[in-house]
């Protein structure tokens, strides 16, 4: 009676050492999966954004946008005022031959509050037409005063203002305008054809020539000013976002340094962990349980293949040897295949336990696995066979 509650008693402990082993090599397995995961953290950490070429054009352009509404607010009052000043020290000068230069300063100014307020047009058109306003009142400056007048200074604030507004292409395209302009005029006013009314050269230090004079370089002067001035803004805007980007990225360097310092320790710690617990495996896989003096229990669960043979013989040889072991018992109930491989691992094992004065006995071959190895015809005479390790205890 107390052998079969004893026998019972080591089936339920070759149970729970399979189910240990079961979860433990689950545990193990899924290990390089858990660290490819936490090597993967550092490709998650923010880093500064980098501007496409897309988004730089896009940026360009809206600046070049703020740009032009800007101007045309300035010259909508300054043109205003200058319109009053010219109109005046021009009728002063000419008497009533300065009434088509009138018309033509008041209607270039009534387009530029038009393209100021209705801003449907579009970026490209309101830009040609301010340009082409400023053009003909820079050419038309230039005609009638000649060297005297403001004319080569309209056109430089033109040129500048194409550079502003159009790139490198449009400053250079005006640029040449510029020049053809200046020639053609000049070699008209050589040849005589074009001349400075004599009226006008004998006026030109009256108070009202020089508030014209004032209010014309206002005018050429804003020209010129504010595409620096918004270019100054725009360019303290990108200092401010650089400093700011290039912080963010020294902060991201370092949570970079600190992530992969933590996750090389947590990589350090989960290897120890991981060659521990493939150590706890390698000797729950093969237990050895003392039932009697000098006689120990090793219950064998699960398919056996090569591997966990030659861990079987290691282990079975060490425990023996350091404990001084005379019998062996291997059961191998728990064993749900049984072939050429096992039947040799189980014979090998044997014949090793006997060289270092250990017996080795077999027991729990069932009908099926002694059917199986009659059917390898495997020899197994050299070893003791029994029914359960009861029996050879009785023995």
């Amino acid at each position: 009676m107390m052998i079969v509650a004893w026998d019972a008693s080591v089936r339920r402990c070759s149970l729970l050492y399979y189910l240990r082993v079961s979860s433990l090599v689950g545990q193990v397995s899924d290990l390089p999966v858990l660290l490819d995961e936490m090597r993967g953290l550092t490709m998650s950490l923010p880093v500064p954004a980098v501007s496409s070429s897309t988004d730089a054009a896009r940026l360009l352009d809206h600046w070049r946008l703020r740009l032009l509404n800007g101007l045309l607010r300035v010259l909508a009052v300054v043109g205003f005022v200058t319109l009053i000043g010219a109109g005046w020290s021009d009728y002063n000068a000419l008497g009533a031959n300065a009434i088509p230069y009138l018309v033509a300063y008041t209607a270039a100014y009534l387009v530029v509050p038009v393209i100021a307020i209705v801003q449907r047009i579009g970026f490209m058109a309101r830009a040609l037409t301010l340009l082409i306003v400023l053009i003909a009142l820079s050419t038309l400056v230039l005609a009638t005063d000649g060297l005297l007048g403001s004319g080569r200074v309209f056109w430089m604030g033109t040129v500048v203002l194409a550079f502003a507004l159009f790139g490198v292409r449009g400053g250079i395209v005006m640029l040449i305008v510029s020049l053809l302009a200046l020639s053609i005029i000049g070699w008209l006013h050589v040849r005589g054809i074009l001349s400075v009314p004599p009226q006008q050269l004998e006026t030109l230090n009256t108070a009202p020539d020089w508030i014209g004079a004032g209010v014309v370089y206002l005018c050429t002067v804003s020209l010129a000013a504010v595409p620096f001035m918004y270019l100054l803004q725009r360019l303290g805007a990108l200092a401010q976002r650089a400093t700011r980007d290039a912080a963010l990225a020294r902060e991201n360097a370092r949570l970079a340094e600190e992530r992969a310092a933590e996750l090389e320790r947590q990589t350090a710690r989960l290897q120890e962990t991981e060659r521990m617990l493939r150590d706890l495996v390698a000797t729950l896989e093969t237990p050895a349980v003392e039932i009697a003096d000098g006689v120990m229990l090793a219950p064998l669960v699960g398919q056996i293949d090569s591997q966990r043979a030659d861990a079987l013989l290691r282990r079975l040889l060490t425990v023996a040897s350091a404990r001084r072991v005379r019998l062996m018992i291997i059961d191998v109930a728990g064993v749900p295949a049984f072939d050429t491989l096992v039947a040799q691992s189980l014979i090998q094992t044997a014949r090793a336990l006997e060289l270092i004065g250990c017996q080795a006995a077999i027991t729990g071959i069932s009908p099926a696995v002694a059917q199986t190895i009659t059917s390898l015809g495997v020899q197994m005479d050299p070893i003791t066979i029994a029914r359960s390790p009861q029996d050879v205890l009785r023995r």
